[in-house]
């Protein structure tokens, strides 16, 4: 059993920062294939990134945000994920260490995605595109980061987001016990939501502040055996509702996090061929 199966929390009440560190350890990665480690430059500090492929001479790059409720996580407990879409695109992959929960409410997570991308896409910079992607609470800062663009130079061709959470508290997926064991309850839920949002107005992770009119084409990866799988299924009608490009993805048989399990080795090669043919279709 891999160490990420075997980590054991109690995502209701465990001290964050602690869970942080447990989780890191437990749960990361070293990364395949030709990568390296880069600082970006924000101010008065840097944004850590992993940079997969880093010599690929594209006009086109993927810019990562990783899940973990907001709260835990990096590129390195992530590695596995990113390296893969790298793998399966062909095209090169920064993942962004952007700044945690609850230290950093909702905006500097988004902000820190914005700068790295604006660093690659911006005058100067290396790309000429850029596809913005994330897993769980990745998924949803992926996307809020694409909505910040529409008024930019920066020119993003595409989102993908793969089983992502968008605070569907009529879901009722979240009250199972299985669902507690993995931090997908209600409960827990609502932790990581106030752990990352402020307490006024609606988050910017949410289903009313994703669902845009305006932006670029959408992709949607469900599980179906998901706690949250109905999150992805109202962000999907909601975009359609407002007439956006959506394309939804549900693997029937695979839990949160299937990208990340190696007895799921079938489901994640057809989902990350399912995304590269979506990512060729941008063209």
């Amino acid at each position: 059993m891999s160490a990420r199966r075997q980590f054991r929390a109690n995502w209701r009440i465990d001290n964050i920062r602690t869970l942080r560190s447990r989780y890191e350890r437990a749960c990361r990665v070293a990364p395949q294939g030709t990568h390296e480690w880069r600082l970006i430059e924000a101010g008065d500090r840097h944004i850590r990134v992993l940079v997969h492929d880093p010599e690929c001479h594209r006009d086109c790059a993927i810019f990562y945000f990783h899940g973990g409720g907001w709260i835990v996580g990096s590129p390195s407990t992530h590695a596995d994920i990113s390296g893969a879409l790298a793998t399966a695109t062909g095209l090169p992959v920064i993942s962004i260490d952007y700044r945690l929960a609850p230290e950093h409410k909702a905006e500097a997570a988004i902000a820190d995605g914005l700068t790295v991308i604006a660093h690659y896409l911006g005058r100067g910079g290396k790309f000429a595109t850029g596809i913005l992607a994330g897993d769980s609470a990745g998924g949803s800062i992926a996307l809020a980061a694409a909505h910040r663009t529409l008024n930019t130079s920066l020119k993003i061709a595409g989102v993908l987001s793969f089983y992502g959470a968008f605070g569907l508290a009529a879901n009722p997926g979240l009250h199972s016990a299985a669902s507690t064991r993995a931090g997908l309850d209600a409960t827990s839920m609502r932790r990581y939501r106030l752990a990352a949002n402020a307490s006024a107005g609606i988050s910017p992770y949410s289903v009313p502040a994703l669902a845009h009119a305006d932006g670029p084409p959408v992709y949607l990866l469900a599980a179906g055996l998901d706690p949250v799988r109905d999150d992805t299924i109202a962000l999907a009608r909601a975009l359609r509702e407002k007439g956006r490009s959506v394309t939804i993805d549900l693997l029937p048989f695979v839990d949160h996090s299937f990208l990340q399990a190696s007895h799921a080795h079938h489901a994640k090669q057809t989902a990350l061929r399912n995304i590269a043919r979506w990512i060729t279709a941008l063209a």
